[in-house]
């Protein structure tokens, strides 16, 4: 089997390539007669691309990068014609039609057009909100893409275990790509290793369901990051945010962009640089000390929350039609969580670092004016790190800790002195220590591959292999204080400490290859293809099983019923690897109920279906109704092995979920002025776990016999959003003023002590409904090539003291703990000079 992997490997070099290119296509005609043209010759402005149009006048430009075009139709004996403002979204088509006058023959008649976003965009057959960088610029609070997805209606943040959910699924099944290259942590799951500040990005498609067959190791979503390329005149951009105006968090924003061409190179070899920098001690400061410099007067330094990154990207076209891009990006986040009971001993809890890098070669080369293919080199490196600030060697401070507490006449602290201790029971820790020292490093070196052909006007395939190796090394140690002389050959760090250790080096591998055709015919959109992937192990473990393959089909289908009426269905089975953490564990703890891994677990499965109608009401406004459907399957769980006493928990597929919903919106686009968009979702998301180790990590609680609402099933979700701006177009000075605001019914939680009795089940209580308004408030000063730009964003206008996850501080103590409710009302300030 390995032979094979190699074989495939060898023969189709490539990976994962999500759309990040469009097309533009459509028919010239005789305005007249409107009879079709034959040899009318379409150009797209400041680009090398264009086409001909065929006996039936039509044609099709394939392979742009998303943004704002001019088109050019050009033909002798007729008047040219131009049409402005043509957008191009990523896996989408623009259809652009021509009506040509005849003319005297005079090349300088050119008639120039604005050209008309349709309300009802076809070209993907997936559901997906795009935002292009201008756009996300006027959303409060979308400092970042991570930021941009929470402020999403479809998406609920769990803030008791961290996640972004999308559509009912776990917080692991999201799809994070930049560039087109996934940089999730696959150890651990979550969210993106790393993030990428809004100044950098050209464009963000979010997808939602319906994806299609280039796709592969997701179930619940999709963010698709396309950053800007460098251009070929100077641009400098800096910026500074902060909250200083009225000292509130501590927080200070920095980023500058750099682009210009390599001097001397005639504009061949482009290149841009960015950094950014985002410093903050939150609303609720956990009493770190922390460093603190001083320049001139001005404060400086590490705080609570520390993020920071730089990025390069080198383009050069040595053939008329291939573009080569070498970028490299860098991401750093140095951070303390706030933790209520360790309030009076916070430097005994978790300290932790986050370092990710990114590097890639890009090639894309056009065969003639129908195929082209892209190939891609990458690595992708993570580094996750926390400990509780008492590592060894310096173990001994517990021996001074435990001969103060035999003064202070406590005797309870004699064998196991790191733990945390609540000494004078006022419910607050005042020795001891966090459990667990934890690092894990993977490495993803990657080859992406993908070939598309347009067939005339109806075809559209695209063919792509994926192919991942990873480097996978993760030292866990927990109770590290415990010592036992008789371990001291252990492999890992601080060999003879912890109660037990997760230690190991693996390579596993993993890609897949699929096939798909979208046809275009009449306004129909048909898009079918069929995926293979594959899961190989690796030599490190003495799995039985080491190679697993599974194959997933994938259909959907756009139709207009009417020039303002259009239905959109999709299916989808789609597959995805659990967390490598619970594949390769060993044990996690010693002695009866202990957690083992599993090395044969197969992948987690969503079937998905979604149906969607779209309505163009008057006043340029669309209505769009969406039903989707999940059923989720072999979700993670940890399931009890042996006989009572001697127990242990094995992690298993044998959990499952269960997500549906409606989604209502009304949308009016960009106009002159006045922008707006309003969605309500009505969902449900059931299933028999919430986390996946639940039944080990709540060993303590009665076991669920029957689905319950999960922690994120939040029933009524509302987003309304409006902008309004003087027209930019025709002044040099425009200003505008946007609002958001956000309504949730509340997300479920436990109360332990009643489930722990049995007289309640789990999740079967509520948070308060919540609400939220953002406000953020523009004015832009140009004075020749140079742009001043000042922003004032409130966040929690209202000042909503929301309830976003359950509060567990006993109503015995008066200090309660502040990361239960949303941040207060914060102002900040921004300063933004390009040139």
């Amino acid at each position: 089997m390995k032979k094979t992997i190699i074989f495939l490997f060898l023969l189709f070099p490539g990976s994962l390539a999500a759309a990040i290119t469009g097309k533009i296509m459509g028919r010239v005609t005789d305005a007249m007669t409107g009879k079709p043209l034959l040899f009318a010759n379409i150009i797209l402005e400041n680009t090398t691309m264009g086409a001909v149009t065929n006996k039936n006048g039509d044609y099709f430009i394939i392979n742009i990068p998303p943004g704002k075009y001019k088109l050019k139709s050009r033909m002798m004996g007729y008047r040219t014609v131009v049409k402005k403002d043509i957008f191009v979204d990523a896996g989408k088509t623009a259809r652009i039609h021509f009506e040509m006058e005849e003319t005297v023959i005079d090349m300088k008649q050119v008639l120039t057009v604005r050209a008309t976003r349709p309300l009802i965009e076809s070209g993907a057959t997936h559901s997906s909100r795009i935002f292009a960088s201008r756009e996300i610029a006027k959303i409060p609070r979308a400092y970042s893409a991570l930021r941009l997805l929470e402020t999403q209606p479809e998406v609920v943040k769990d803030f008791s275990l961290e996640e972004y959910h999308m559509r009912g699924g776990r917080g692991g099944e999201i799809l994070y790509l930049v560039d087109g290259i996934p940089v999730n942590d696959r150890f651990v799951g979550g969210s993106a290793a790393i993030d990428v500040p809004v100044f950098e990005v050209k464009r963000v498609e979010i997808l939602k369901g319906g994806f299609e067959t280039e796709y592969g190791e997701t179930q619940s979503g999709i963010v698709n990051l396309i950053t800007a390329s460098p251009d070929t005149v100077l641009n400098i951009l800096t910026s500074y945010k902060t909250d200083r105006i009225r000292n509130q968090n501590n927080t200070d924003h920095f980023n500058f962009y750099v682009t210009n061409p390599l001097p001397f190179s005639k504009n061949k070899l482009l290149l841009s640089f960015s950094g950014f920098g985002n410093y903050t001690d939150t609303y609720a400061p956990f009493g770190y000390y922390h460093t603190i410099n001083e320049f001139r007067g001005i404060q400086y330094g590490d705080r609570q929350h520390n993020t920071f990154g730089t990025s390069f990207k080198a383009a050069v076209n040595p053939l008329k039609n291939g573009r080569l891009v070498f970028s490299g990006r860098s991401f750093f986040n140095i951070y303390e969580k706030y933790k209520h009971q360790y309030i009076k001993i916070p430097n005994h809890t978790y300290h932790y670092e986050e370092r990710s890098s990114l590097y890639a070669l890009s090639w894309n080369h056009s065969i003639g004016h129908s195929s082209f293919y892209e190939l891609k080199f990458s690595t992708f490196h993570t580094h996750y790190h926390y400990d509780p600030g008492l590592i060894p060697p310096h173990i001994y401070l517990l021996e001074q800790e435990y001969l103060w507490a035999i003064d202070n006449g406590i005797p309870s602290i004699v064998s196991d002195r790191g733990d945390v201790t609540d000494s004078n029971e006022d419910w607050f820790y005042d020795m001891g220590y966090d459990s667990i020292y934890h690092n894990h490093e993977e490495t993803n070196k990657s080859v992406l591959f993908d070939f598309t052909k347009q067939f005339e006007n109806k075809h559209l395939m695209k063919i792509g292999f994926e192919n991942h190796l990873w480097e996978l090394e993760k030292q866990q140690i927990e109770l590290l204080w415990f010592y036992d002389s008789t371990r001291i050959d252990e492999e890992g760090p601080y060999p003879g400490y912890g109660w037990s250790r997760d230690v190991y080096s693996v390579h596993p591998s993993q890609g897949g290859i699929y096939i798909q055709d979208r046809l275009e015919r009449k306004g129909l959109i048909l898009n079918y293809g069929i995926r293979y992937d594959y899961f190989y192990i690796g030599k490190e473990t003495d799995a039985s099983k080491t190679f697993q393959g599974y194959i997933s089909p994938r259909v959907g289908f756009f139709y207009p019923l009417t020039d303002k009426d259009a239905f959109t269905f999709s299916f989808g089975l789609y597959y995805q690897m659990p967390e490598y953490q619970y594949i390769f564990l060993t044990t996690r703890w010693r002695g009866p109920n202990k957690l083992i891994g599993n090395p044969e677990l197969k992948p987690e499965c969503t079937r998905s279906y979604e149906f969607r109608v779209d309505h163009e009401l008057p006043q340029k406004t669309l209505f769009s109704f969406t039903i989707y459907k999940k059923d989720i399957r072999n979700l993670i769980n940890a399931e009890v092995v042996g006989t009572y006493p001697i127990v242990s928990y094995k992690i298993t597929n044998s959990s499952y979920g269960d997500a549906r919903g409606f989604e209502f919106e009304f949308k009016r686009p960009a106009g002159k002025h006045f922008t707006t968009r309003l969605v309500y979702i009505l969902s449900w998301s059931k299933g028999r776990n919430t986390k996946d180790l639940e039944n080990f990590e709540d060993m303590d609680l009665p076991e669920v016999m029957k689905d319950y609402p999960l922690s994120w099933d939040e029933r009524h979700r509302l987003k309304i959003i409006a902008s309004y701006e003087t027209a930019s177009d025709t002044t040099r000075s425009p200003a505008g003023i946007t609002g958001a605001w956000s309504y949730g019914s509340g997300l479920p939680y436990s109360l332990i002590e009643e489930v722990r009795k049995g007289s309640l089940s789990k999740n079967s209580a509520r948070l308060p409904a919540h609400s939220n308004l953002d406000l953020e408030a523009y004015k832009k000063f140009t004075l020749g090539s140079t742009a001043l730009k000042l922003k004032l964003i409130v966040e929690n206008l209202m000042d909503e003291r929301n309830i976003i996850k359950p509060d567990i501080t006993p109503y015995t103590v008066s200090l309660r703990d502040p990361t239960t409710t949303s941040q207060p009302r914060t102002f900040l300030l921004e300063f933004a000079i390009e040139f």
